[in-house]
Formats: C-alpha cells, structure tokens, sequence
C-alpha cells in the first residue's frame, strides 16, 4: 500500500515502466473480471494452475481496505461507497498498474503467467486495460438469478442474515442488469476481450478449460487436465472454497428461489435488455 500511496504522484511513470517491463521479460498478463458470486474465483485459479503461473486474489480489496481505514471496516456500507467513488477511480487504476509492477519484479524469470482478479475494478474495465495494454482480459458471466441465490447464501453464511425481501431481489436484478448491459457494450470495441459464462464453464469445465488455455496461448496438460478435474467433480468444500460437483452449480438457484424472487430478479434485470440469457 505505501508504494502505491507514495507513487501516485508518478502514476505516469509507473505506467511506463510496468508497460516495458510486461513486454521485456515477456509476461502473459491475465486479468478476470466478473461480479461477486459468477465464478471470478474459479476461474483465475484455474488459470493459474502450471507452476509457470501466478494467480493473485483480490489486491484491489486490500489496497482499499488500507486506505479506507481498518478501524471503519465495520460499516460495509460506506467502504463500499467510498471504493466506488469518483474520487477513487484513479487510485483504484493505478493500484492495480504498482501491483502488476510489483509482481513482475517479484516473481522468478519461470513465472511467465500472472493472472490477476480485481473484485471492485468491473467498473473500470476500460480505464485499466487502456493504461497497460497487451493484456488478456477475460469478463465471467453468472445468471442473475444464480448470482443472487449465492449473495442471498452468502449473506446467510457471514452475516446470519435471512434475505426474503422482494425488493432486495430487485435491487440485486437491477445491478446485475446495469453492469453486464454496459460491460457487454464495451465487448463491441475490444473484440479481443473474451466473455465466459459461468454455466458452459460449470457444465463441461474440461472442455471449456482446454478451450481457453488454448486461445490464450497457455499449455495445456495432462496436469491440469487432472487437477479441474479433480476440483469440480465429488463432495463441495468449504463456502469459499473451488472445491465443487461443478454441475450441481448452474441451476441450483431453481430449487433455491420462490417464483416470486425470481420474477423480482427478472423486474430487475429486464429494464436493461441484455438478452445473455432467456426471458432475463
């Protein structure tokens, strides 16, 4: 954090030597983008899996954490707030350049892979790809009404909180909507952006893996072949753990929700007309 807070000032100049850095020890840089809950996790493990490879979790977090205060962690509400401020973008974009930097500098001449997943940058997608070019950007998609019976579990897993309310629902529709129909808009002017659903990864994680690893000029091996294969097949793990029977995943949210939470879901995401999946 100190590094990133004390070069801000030269944000230009760390851009200029992560950029030449990227290119002179020859690095693949990976960046997974995706709401909370749609697989982010999932995927940038699995990415990362050759002992070529380097996954990094979530730096954004910590960055802001520290410059929103750990004292005042205790109201989400307005970290949150703070993070996606206008005041923050630059900081945020630029953490995410000193991080780049610092992996780079830190990781061995055999680390040729360092795949990153930022959990609060999908809003500045653009803005980071734009300053450090030549990376891989990969954007994971989750069926809305799966992604909020997992945030619905997820609040009941940290919080002991029973989510029932219609219009929590909505509001959760509503976000999904907002930021997949302008993300999506963005996929027409980076054509080299790859967009994942997380249903194809869940239902055939081996074919769809291979398929990737290969489009991003990533060997693929027996290794890894063994190792999805052993993550997404037999008994779950933990809540936060990518140990999952991954086929159990896609459609668990049909026996999850009421009818009701799924139409307040579909009154949410429908104003926005991404079409991703039927009648959402």
């Amino acid at each position: 954090y100190l590094f990133v807070y004390f070069t801000y000032f030269a944000r230009s100049l760390i851009v200029f030597i992560c950029r030449s850095l990227i290119s002179l020890r020859k690095k693949k840089i990976i960046l997974v983008f995706g709401l909370s809950r749609s697989g982010t996790t999932m995927l940038g493990k699995f990415l990362a899996l050759k002992d070529s490879s380097v996954y990094i979790h979530e730096p954004d977090l910590d960055l802001m954490k520290h410059r929103f205060g750990h004292d005042r962690l205790n109201n989400q509400a307005a970290f949150w707030k703070f993070v996606y401020s206008e005041q923050q973008k630059a900081f945020r974009v630029h953490g995410l350049v000193c991080v780049t930097l610092l992996a780079i500098l830190n990781s061995p001449q055999s680390i040729r892979t360092i795949c990153i997943k930022p959990v609060s940058l999908t809003d500045l997608m653009k803005e980071v790809t734009d300053t450090l070019k030549n990376v891989e950007v990969l954007y994971i998609c989750r069926h809305p009404a799966g992604r909020s019976d997992s945030i619905v579990r997820q609040r009941k897993h940290d919080q002991n909180i029973e989510t029932t309310s219609l219009e929590y629902f909505e509001m959760l529709g509503e976000a999904w909507g907002r930021t997949n129909s302008r993300v999506y808009a963005l996929f027409r002017d980076h054509p080299d952006w790859r967009w994942v659903f997380f249903e194809k990864l869940t239902n055939d994680p081996l074919g769809e893996f291979k398929q990737l690893y290969e489009s991003l000029g990533l060997t693929w091996d027996e290794d890894i072949r063994n190792e999805i294969q052993q993550k997404t097949t037999g008994e779950d793990g933990g809540f936060y753990d990518i140990q999952r029977d991954s086929r159990k995943q896609a459609d668990k949210w049909r026996a999850a929700l009421t009818e009701e939470q799924i139409e307040a879901i579909r009154r949410g995401c429908l104003r926005f007309e991404t079409n991703l999946y039927d009648s959402f």
